[in-house]
């Protein structure tokens, strides 16, 4: 087989691989858009910025949308450029196009969500909505390109995100144009940067929260991407709230739901993080340490950073008071994000699907009956006890179908 070959079957498969993995957050989103907001609030949204938009604000809006979207998927993708692809006969510009031919293979399952919404939101005008749609698949590739590491001119990013927001013009010359500017952005000698090391010395981790710091040195800055899910969640319920004249049970009941959510949602997100970036090490159990402490260490970290979201409470107009009904949910679901890490890491949806099933139910158990917060912070222990035993029994030298594919192995094309 020829080498473009391979790797075109190969990026395929990471593409689609990747797709999988972030089916069930998308469709979650769906879910709650159309059931909780209602269709209409969708529809409106779909149309205020794709058909009713001008230009500068469908193309703004969708430009950063979709820039966002690529520089999530782009590190997953692109994690192992540095490793044996550099060693084949193919050509720096192949190299990038298939990383983008990736990257957009990896987006369908939101490019298809959001182009249901423009379809529903423009009939029935097909032939308009044909052009949209056509223009959110070049307006990806197009952000994917822009995303991608050390082009060969800093000037080079420019070209690419003007055919993205070029895209979502209402017009077939405007999208021709930002297809012809996208094939010569494609065209130009790419290069693929080399890692260098870093001068100088780290300064120690303090010794009282070393795993702590060791866990947040890992994730570093991707960490702010398990925030954006429970932003979404809380803006729409505050939306909700503020468009919905409620009865303060209602309304109170709606903000536990939507709190609890975003808990579960952003552990969820922050422990697949982890989990990708700091794997269960075998140097890590070398050290004099209990199973439990790594645990709790790890439960500790995402108990921490889950704490600025108990500021959805002013968000949501709720009085201070209330955030003692959020102590049970915060623990139950660090230890259990702990313990999904060694029990769920290796799974199609991995943790976040299943902390995406439980959170749910949760959410909803807890708005109808607040008083199962305190059953909650009881049962925590127990939640202790088997994220333990899923870390005795863990084996980080056991052979998985995608042990190479884990974004925390530098040499990796990860989809996870």
């Amino acid at each position: 087989m020829r080498p473009e070959a391979a790797l075109f079957l190969f990026h395929l498969r990471v593409g689609t691989r990747i797709a999988l993995r972030i089916l069930a957050p998308v469709l979650a989103t769906a879910l709650f858009l159309f059931y909780v907001l209602r269709p209409e609030f969708a529809l409106e949204l779909a149309r205020i910025l794709f058909v009713e938009g001008s230009l500068v604000e469908s193309g703004l809006a969708g430009t950063l949308l979709l820039v966002g979207l690529a520089r999530v998927v782009a590190p997953r993708v692109s994690a192992g450029d540095q490793g044996w692809a550099r060693s084949l006969p193919v050509a720096g510009t192949a190299l990038r196009l298939l990383t983008v031919l990736s990257m957009v293979i990896a987006e369908i399952p939101i490019l298809a969500f959001l182009g249901a919404l423009v379809l529903a939101a423009t009939r029935p005008g097909l032939a308009g909505a044909a052009i949209r749609i056509a223009g959110l698949v070049v307006g990806a590739a197009a952000a994917g390109l822009a995303c991608l590491p050390a082009p060969t001119a800093s000037w080079a990013r420019l070209l690419p995100a003007a055919a993205c927001f070029f895209s979502f013009a209402d017009s077939l010359p405007l999208l021709g144009a930002s297809a012809v500017v996208l094939i010569i952005s494609g065209a130009l000698p790419g290069r693929i940067p080399v890692t260098r090391k870093r001068d100088g010395t780290r300064r120690d981790l303090p010794e009282a929260a070393f795993f702590q710091g060791l866990a947040l040195r890992s994730v570093r800055g991707r960490i702010i991407l398990a925030y954006l899910s429970p932003a979404i969640i809380l803006g729409a319920a505050r939306l909700f709230l503020s468009n919905n004249e409620l009865a303060a049970d209602r309304a109170s009941a709606l903000a536990l739901f939507a709190l609890a959510l975003a808990l579960a949602s952003f552990v969820g997100g922050a422990a697949d993080i982890l989990s990708a970036r700091r794997p269960p090490w075998p140097w890590l159990r070398s050290l004099p340490r209990s199973a439990a402490a790594r645990v709790r260490d790890d439960a500790i970290f995402l108990a921490v950073l889950a704490l600025p979201l108990a500021g959805g409470l002013a968000l949501l107009g709720r009085p201070a008071r209330e955030a003692i009904l959020l102590v049970g949910p915060l623990a139950w679901l660090a230890i259990r994000g702990a313990g999904a890490m060694r029990e769920f890491g290796d799974r199609p949806f991995g943790v976040i699907g299943q902390m995406a099933v439980e959170g749910t139910i949760m959410s909803l158990t807890l708005a109808l009956l607040p008083w199962t917060s305190w059953l909650l912070a009881a049962a925590a222990p127990l939640a202790f006890i088997f994220a333990r035993n899923a870390e005795r029994r863990f084996k980080p030298t056991r052979w998985a179908e995608r042990h190479h594919s884990n974004a925390g192995d530098p040499l990796s094309w990860s989809a996870s």
